[in-house]
């Protein structure tokens, strides 16, 4: 098996915070396309909150959830349990540098944000979606698997969004929707295409859907 990616060398420095913040130490170039991608991941995003915001939408009371919005938040919260294993996975098999660490750590506090959002057991992963990707994941290429895996859950969070009338929950969804969009260009860099507009501004990653 070829040697796993190293991340050491690519500068990258992801503290790792209680509530969902993203990566905060990237070099300009790195902030402007993450900026101009996460633009384009959420064209729409303003008007959504808006229309939130301006209770265009018939909700319940603004700190109530209803049954079917905890049922897409709790797999909204699986999902990012699935990738802090699919990071830890990786590691497992060899992949070294403090981004793998601190990305799993990321997406166990997205998960943990919205449990204490919704009082929702953070204890569970997709195990469908993990099964189908831990191979990759510990595999030669873990970095372009992980990749596809942030523009994919970004994809499936902006999905999230749209079903959501309760506002702090829409505010946390965008919040790692901004985030997992910033993930992914870090992961373009480290698998050679920090230049390649395409992996920078474009997301056109399927969303994950329930079964």
């Amino acid at each position: 098996m070829s040697p796993q990616p190293t991340l050491d060398d690519h500068r990258k420095d992801l503290p790792v915070n209680d509530a969902p913040r993203g990566i905060d130490n990237l070099d300009e170039a790195t902030e402007t396309g993450a900026r101009d991608r996460r633009t384009m991941l959420v064209a729409g995003l303003a008007g959504a909150v808006a229309a939130i915001a301006g209770a265009s939408k018939v909700s319940a009371a603004e700190n109530d959830f209803t049954a079917a919005e905890l049922d897409v938040l709790r797999f909204a919260q699986r999902l990012e349990l699935t990738a802090r294993d699919l990071y830890d996975a990786a590691m497992a098999a060899g992949a070294t540098g403090a981004i793998w660490e601190a990305m799993s750590e990321q997406h166990e506090a997205y998960a943990q944000s919205i449990a204490g959002l919704t009082g929702l057991s953070a204890d569970s992963r997709n195990d469908e979606v993990f099964d189908a990707l831990v191979g990759a994941f510990s595999s030669s290429d873990a970095a372009e698997a992980a990749y596809d895996l942030e523009s994919a859950a970004a994809a499936t969070h902006i999905e999230v969004l749209g079903l959501l009338t309760h506002r702090p929950a829409s505010q946390l969804v965008a919040s790692i929707i901004s985030a997992e969009s910033r993930h992914c260009v870090v992961l373009a860099d480290l698998t050679g295409r920090g230049t390649d507009l395409t992996a920078l501004l474009v997301n056109d990653a399927q969303p994950i859907l329930p079964a």
